[in-house]
């Protein structure tokens, strides 16, 4: 199959298709942050659609029917209650349909970042971040498969998310966002309940993620957190720096900084207080390293911001 690529401007474009498919598409720019754009379709898929990429993410529910999905030159049969996530300008298509209706819900992975509590959720980690990437060692067994009623659940979600868009009343971009979440929600504990078999190597990770979230203001070392995740250090290394671009103890200096930026504007709080309470233990360090971030020391980010 030919590969094609499509970038955000393409996606955005009215009137794009792929193919000859009918489908009922909204775009919605849901002012989370600049450029941000979210799409949700839902649509028949009767014939072979050809391998592409694009820039943005795309989680996919498949309601019915049944194909094989190529992805990064493997494939696997899909049918009715599987659910994939696709990290952006990772090649796929969908070759043997038969009979296919499935919702795609796009949008920019950026807007990942602005879910902090869903990041608590170890099913979120593993559905969102770490399974895509161990979809192949796996051998696609990680992958979330619902069942009739938990596809029932998510499929009535699915379409109050396409009313609202479709409808647009007042308050609609508001509730999107409110729905947009509590999808991810509930298939973040339909894939820990589906999928806690010992060996789920991308939901083992998640796990230890989730703990460092949880108690980013503790203290945490490098040899806690790869036994949470059955891993070595060595390991724990690559796998975090190949899905967070960075190592676990600059996370969680990063995590504690933008904790202590919320502290700060309590004007009540000690600088000494802001630094403790955010995990660090010494006041001169906690200083330094705000300046490096923020360009300025925590006493001036509170004149300015508080």
């Amino acid at each position: 199959m030919e590969q094609t690529k499509l970038t955000g401007a393409e996606f955005l474009r009215p009137g794009l298709k792929y193919g000859d498919m009918n489908r009922k598409s909204h775009y919605l720019d849901l002012g989370l942050e600049p450029d941000f754009i979210f799409r949700i379709e839902k649509c028949p898929l009767t014939h072979d659609f050809d391998v592409h990429q694009h820039d943005y993410s795309e989680l996919v529910v498949i309601l019915g029917g049944t194909a094989t999905h190529i992805i990064e030159g493997r494939e696997y049969p899909i049918s009715a209650g599987q659910v994939f996530f696709i990290h952006g300008n990772v090649s796929h298509g969908y070759k043997d349909v038969d009979h296919i209706e499935y919702v795609n819900v796009m949008f920019h992975p950026d807007q990942m970042t602005q879910l902090q509590e869903l990041k608590l959720m170890a099913g979120f980690q593993a559905l969102f971040y770490f399974e895509p990437f161990y979809r192949k060692e796996m051998n696609f067994k990680g992958m979330l498969s619902l069942n009739d009623e938990q596809l029932r659940q998510v499929n009535g979600l699915l379409d109050v998310i396409l009313d609202e868009s479709d409808q647009k009343p007042e308050g609609y971009r508001m509730l999107i966002r409110s729905y947009f979440t509590a999808l991810m929600g509930v298939l973040s504990r339909y894939y820990v309940a589906n999928n806690g078999w010992p060996q789920n190597k991308a939901l083992r990770i998640a796990e230890s993620i989730t703990y460092l979230e949880e108690h980013f203001q503790e203290p945490l070392n490098l040899d806690m957190l790869a036994e949470r995740a059955y891993l070595s250090k060595r390991q724990f290394l690559r796998e975090f720096a190949r899905n967070f671009q960075t190592t676990p103890m600059d996370y969680v200096i990063r995590r504690r900084l933008d904790y202590s930026c919320t502290l700060l504007r309590n004007p009540n709080l000690s600088i000494l207080q802001v630094a403790q309470e955010s995990g660090f233990r010494d006041q001169n360090y906690y200083a330094r390293q705000f300046k490096k971030i923020y360009l300025c020391t925590p006493t001036e980010y509170r004149e300015k911001y508080v």
